[in-house]
Parts: C-alpha cells; structure tokens; sequence
C-alpha cells in the first residue's frame, strides 16, 4: 500500500503545477470554475492547503515566474500604494483612465498616453473598476503590470482628489448617490468606463465642486452568458468611451481637467495636439469653440479674454479653431421682461445706462465684429436662445409702444419681425457688418452639427413644448454641446457648456454651480470642456 503522504505530495504537486501552468497560460489567478475543469474540486482544495488563498500563496512560492504579468487585488498593497503617491507628488499632470476587468487595453490608446506623457511630462494613473458579470476572479490585463494602478484615495492637491470608490463598469449613470461626497470632500475623480461630469454647488461665493468619471484604456468588452445580465452588457457597451481625463496642477489650490477621447487607432488630441500611438505628434484644428453663454454686456472680463482675445495664450490662438459658436450672446437686458415690474431695479439699470437698447445692440455687434476679425475664423455660428427672444417677446407684446427711449429702433426691429426676420439680426444688417459674409444665423429647431455632433440647439427648449434639460437634449439629439444652464456637464454623448458672463448676476442667488466653460469640437467628433479659473485655463509649464 502506498504511503498516504507521498499521495498526498504527488497530488499536492499536480495542482500546483496545473494551477502555475493556468496562470501563466491566462495571466490571471484560475477561478474556482477553472479548477474544476481542472480535475480538483473545492474538497479537495481544502483538504490540500487549507482553501483556495492558501493554494494561491503555495503557488506563488513554487513558480513565482507564472505570476509575475499578473495584475490582480494582492498587488494593491499599502507599501505599492505609498511608492504610487511618492512618484505622483512628482508630476504636475496626469492622464486619469480606467481600466476594466477582464478587458484587453487598447494598446494603441496606451502607446499614445505614453507619448504625450514623455513629451508633457505627465504620469498615468489608472483606476480598476469591476464588472459583476465577469464570472472570473479581479485581475487586469498584464500590459498594466508596470502601471500606477490607484486602489486608495489620492489626493493631486488639496481641492481634487482620485477616489478609489468600487463602481460597476456598468454603472448607468456612474454620479448617482455621490453628490454629498463631492459637496463635502471637494472635487474628485473616480473610476468608470463613461465619461460624466456633474458639478456640485457648494456655497453662495466658492466655485462648484466636480464629479467627474474618466473613459477607459481597456477595450469595450461586457459579453456574458448570463441571460438577466444582457441587457446591462448591451448597455455598458453602447455607453463605453476610450477615453482619460487630463489634470493639471497649478498649486495647492488651483488645477485643470480636460476630457480626451481615443480614436481607432488609439491617437488623441488635447488643445490642438494629435497624440500618435508611434510616438509622433501633429496639430489638428478643432472645427469649433462652442463659447460658454456670451451675454454681452455682462461678460466675465477674464473668462471671456481667456477664451478670446489677441494674447498669444487665450484659447482660440492657441487652438485656432474653424468656427465660433455663440450661446445667448445678445443679453436682453434692457427690454427683458423678467425685470419689467422691477421699478428699483429698473432705476438702477437707468443710473449705469443699461436701458437702452441701441447701445446694448451695438455692444454686441462690435463684440461678433471681434470675433469674426480672427484670419483663421471661419464662421461664427449664432444659435438661437432664450436671451435673444427677449427683444422678440418685447416686440410681439408691444412693450415699445410706451417706451419712448427705445420706440423709434422698435419701430424699425418690428418692422423687420414681420417680416419673418431675426430681430437681433435685422440690426447688424442695418448697421453694417464687417465681415459679414463670416456670420450664421439659426432659426430656432435649426440643426447645425459637425462630426455628428449636434450644435443647434441651445438647450432651453425640451421635447414636444417642455423646458429643456440635459436629459432631454441627449434623448433627442443623442451626441451634442448645447448651452443655457451656465453649469457644464456631461452625461454620456450630451454636453453642456457653462457661461462666459459673471458668475453673479441679479438673476441667480444662493448656491451656484456656474462656471466659465466652453468646449473644443474635432473633426473626429472628439470633444473637451476648458474651464476658466481667475483668468488661467491651463498649465503652461
């Protein structure tokens, strides 16, 4: 009869080399499932080295070799954690994306990373998100072996910080629950394969605080042979964006995000810059900078200079874009309505001069003249909005009838609405435009899109007569920028730009979550959302 003991170590060694030889094979620890097809079943598991963490450990130490590409929980240690924020506190920008379970990386999008990172300066910090229908045990694609994989709260400074918080891969709206978080803590970054931003008021003074989810390196991958999961991996895949956020750090306080996402290929562009996966570069003109709400006469002096202006630094020279797009650029405040029985605030307006509306008119035509003075402008796109239609409403109502400071222009602006002219227009026609060839005029339900994004709509009007919101914009045009609110956002294929004017205005009182940001639009249907902050929009340095 044989020894019971040397059974016991032939058979102990029969599963260590199977389990060694399956990890090399697959580059992640073998599951329960896989041990079966192996010929050992959890009894015998157990019965061998105490339950299946006692077998992991024995098998690292009898082929440490099979494990060392694998990318699993037990690498997310304090120690691999501490040596992450010391190499993070380092940098000044990073490339924030999230890797998925069980999915491949799109080696292409991590070649262009690592090109835009030797050339930025930049490091990569990549976030594991989990999909529930993975019947595997956590691992990630080996090629993130090297990679500074966040499995704790990072702080880049003291007002953002990366959230190591579990989130589902197929999260439908990955904000849902956290806006307490962002309110409390401050902005912060967290891992899903969308691409979300909501903003969080946070006082009557201070700037909002951000959510924000980044795209994914790992390709889209969701398939499943659960039947009851279908529909969520149906979902998760239609919603997947290869895609990273972009920081940058400027000191304690201060820090920029934009949004990338990755084309076939893997290549990106920020401001301007295709990043190639060959380690090249090129400059690519965005076809748009759709600006965040004008309203002139009451634009932010530093946010609207940042964006536009002849400094060689303000966004639209760094990134010569094809066109403009303008939100509510006409502001409406001598003739609104809004402030009609307001006789305090009325007097007031009549003390600065704010109640004539030829001067507010010309105030604006001599900003789109500015605008359009650019050599590389194209075209500057105005997109009908709630703020223009105040001098429409103040027409059909025939407020101009007993307003004798403004009743002869009326006269001739309600002439031309008969006659089915944009009043707003008709006085730029009147008065002359240089370069008028250059201006685009929307009609309200005009559809004006480019690289399949829809730019049309300002945002103010939702689906069969309903007042518009985000949600409403994404149900009916699916991928698209519009306006109105003042508070960027994203959710999923919709974008919301913010607002070019002050952030306090007598229209707007307690908590706000306006912010002065508009958006970059590529020809390949890539999009990034650029904040103003005291003047700044980006690191240079």
């Amino acid at each position: 009869m044989k020894d019971p003991k040397i059974l016991r170590e032939k058979s102990k060694a029969r599963l260590l080399a199977r389990y060694c030889a399956a990890a090399k094979k697959k580059n992640f620890i073998p599951s329960s499932a896989d041990l079966t097809k192996l010929g050992f079943n959890c009894d015998k598991v157990r019965r061998l080295f105490g339950g299946y963490e006692g077998l992991k450990a024995a098998a690292k130490a009898h082929a440490p070799e099979a494990f060392e590409n694998i990318v699993d929980e037990s690498l997310f240690t304090p120690k691999a954690f501490e040596k992450i924020q010391k190499k993070a506190a380092g940098f000044h920008r990073y490339v924030v994306s999230t890797a998925v379970e069980g999915c491949k990386v799109h080696t292409g999008f991590l070649s262009a990373i690592d090109n835009h990172n030797k050339r930025r300066k930049a490091m990569t910090l990549v976030l594991p998100s989990i999909d529930p229908a993975a019947n595997v045990p956590f691992h990630l694609d080996p090629k993130l072996s090297e990679a500074a994989i966040v499995s704790d709260d990072l702080a880049l400074n003291d007002n953002l910080f990366i959230s190591s918080i579990k989130m589902s891969a197929k999260h439908i709206d990955p904000v849902t629950g956290l806006a307490r978080i962002g309110q409390r803590n401050g902005s912060f970054i967290y891992a899903s394969p969308k691409q979300r931003l909501k903003m969080t008021p946070t006082s009557n003074m201070r700037l909002p605080h951000a959510l924000m989810t980044t795209g994914a390196l790992t390709r889209a991958d969701y398939d499943t042979r659960r039947f009851m999961s279908k529909r969520t991996a149906y979902i998760a895949d239609n919603d997947h964006v290869m895609g990273a956020i972009i920081v940058e750090v400027e000191d304690d306080t201060l820090f920029h995000y934009r949004q990338v996402q990755a084309e076939k290929s893997g290549a990106f562009i920020d401001l301007g810059i295709m990043y190639m996966p060959d380690g090249s570069t090129k400059q690519v003109r965005p076809e748009a900078l759709v600006l965040g709400d004008w309203h002139s006469g009451e634009t932010d002096e530093e946010a609207s200079s940042a964006f536009i202006s002849s400094a060689a630094d303000s966004v639209i020279q760094t990134t010569k874009p094809r066109r403009l797009i303008i939100h509510d650029g006409f502001n409406g405040k001598s003739i609104s309505h809004h402030e009609i029985d307001n006789v305090i605030l009325r007097a007031k307006h009549a003390a600065n001069n704010k109640l004539d509306l030829r001067d507010e008119l010309e105030t604006y035509a001599k900003e789109l003249e500015f605008m359009a003075s650019f050599d590389f402008i194209e075209e500057v796109v105005i997109v009908k909005s709630n703020h223009d239609e105040f001098l429409d409403r103040y027409l059909a109502q025939g407020r101009y009838v007993e307003d004798a400071h403004n009743h002869r222009l009326a006269l001739s602006l309600a002439a031309a609405m008969i006659d089915g002219t944009n009043p707003v227009e008709a006085y730029m026609k009147l008065r002359g435009m240089k370069n008028a060839a250059k201006f685009t005029w929307l009609k309200r339900d005009e559809d004006y899109s480019i690289a399949r994004v829809e730019l049309g709509a300002h945002g103010d009007k939702g689906a069969n007569g309903a007042r518009g919101s985000l949600q409403s914009t994404e149900k009916a045009y699916g991928n698209s920028v519009s306006g109105h609110s003042h508070t960027p956002e994203i959710l999923r294929g919709a974008w919301q730009v913010g607002t070019c004017s002050l952030l306090k205005l007598d229209y707007n009182q307690g908590p706000s979550s306006w912010m002065h940001t508009s958006c970059l639009v590529y020809g390949n249907g890539s999009r990034q959302l650029i904040n103003v902050i005291n003047g700044r929009w980006r690191r240079k340095a």
